[in-house]
């Protein structure tokens, strides 16, 4: 109704007027202002018709940073992973160099230190040989839990990466396919989840005449793949009964492609909650065994053998032995959870 113009009226051509000269000002304007309207809800329905999409993971980046406790504690976590790549590159093999002279020296303890520039002048700053003191052999603290770190986190990611192969590839078979594979692959796990795994790790251990990093990653990923286990199958009992699987499945697509390019895909949200998730439980769970003596033996450190130390520490008054690498330990593990949690929330799709 608005695009059509108003009849032209004669005026002065000799033809009759039908309108005055007001009216006719007054009915152009009224149609410039209804043509202005009827732009204004074509772009309005323009915009409800063809919105502009974001993708999902996309979408999922962007809640994540609006997570404020979660984008804080990624950026600790990033710093404490950089720490642990960086540092012991520069560091070399400091934490094992033992110094007889300058056992269980205080930590920040500073002195004057005179640096030259190349300009001919000298500067005085404040300088620490050992920022976070030495331990009884006098070895330095602060590249030990530095290098604790690096042992702690790869235990974790690569144990962590064994679960999601294992328990992947398991749990898509018996969700899958159902029938005696489901039946045999679970009767595995609930075997897997009755074993002791303290006892295990001890005949691992005396089996293999003591414990190396490739040995602790494989025990912990044999034994405790059963939780991304189970929650694989769940994911692919749900999702091989949806209708776009059935109509794959009838247009012939083969089981690799359905599997592959349309199951895992939907799947990967709790998939990538519950590792992340996970990762702190085995930083922890390594940090239970060294603290027992089941972890990377000596002089490697591990945050859970430097706390295995602390009977002897607290007892000499030493406790900055044990806090550091409490403290380290209890901030990784809470900053990955509060990480798991943030993309818990961002791939939650009730968030939308």
């Amino acid at each position: 109704m608005a695009d059509q113009p108003l009849k032209k009226v004669p005026g002065s051509t000799g033809y009759t007027s039908m309108l005055g000269g007001s009216a006719v000002t007054s009915a152009l304007t009224a149609e410039v202002e209804l043509r202005g309207a009827a732009a204004a809800e074509d772009l309005v329905v323009a915009e409800v018709a063809e919105p502009s999409e974001v993708g999902f993971w996309r979408l999922a980046v962007i809640r994540f940073l609006h997570h404020r406790a979660a984008t804080v504690s990624l950026v600790i976590l990033l710093f404490i992973v950089g720490s642990a790549i960086v540092l012991p590159v520069f560091q070399g093999e400091l934490y094992r160099i033992q110094n007889y002279r300058n056992p269980y020296t205080q930590p920040f303890v500073f002195h004057a230190r005179v640096i030259a520039l190349p300009v001919g002048l000298s500067v005085t700053v404040p300088w620490s040989d050992h920022l976070l003191g030495t331990d009884d052999l006098g070895r330095d603290e602060l590249a030990r839990l530095v290098r604790g770190a690096r042992v702690s986190l790869t235990v974790g990611l690569l144990a962590m990466l064994g679960y999601i192969i294992i328990g992947g590839i398991l749990g898509a078979l018996a969700g899958y396919y159902g029938g005696w594979i489901d039946n045999a692959l679970m009767r595995l796990t609930d075997v897997i989840i009755a074993m002791p795994f303290i006892l295990v790790v001890v005949a691992v251990t005396a089996a293999f005449g003591g414990v190396s990093l490739t040995v602790l990653v494989l025990v912990i990923a044999f034994l405790g793949w059963f939780e991304i286990g189970r929650l694989m199958r769940a994911q692919f009992l749900v999702l091989r009964e949806s209708e776009f699987v059935q109509a794959a499945r009838a247009l012939g697509a083969s089981d690799y492609r359905i599997i592959f390019r349309h199951i895992i895909p939907n799947s990967l949200a709790p998939i990538i909650v519950s590792a992340t998730l996970g990762v702190s439980g085995i930083i922890l769970l390594e940090a239970a065994l060294g603290f027992l003596g089941y972890s990377i033996p000596p002089p490697e450190p591990s945050w859970g053998n430097l706390l295995g130390q602390y009977e002897e520490a607290l007892q000499l008054g030493k406790t900055y032995l044990v806090a550091f690498p409490a403290i380290a330990l209890v901030t990784t593990a809470l900053c990955i959870n509060l990480v798991g949690d943030g993309i818990r929330d961002a791939l939650d799709p009730r968030q939308r």
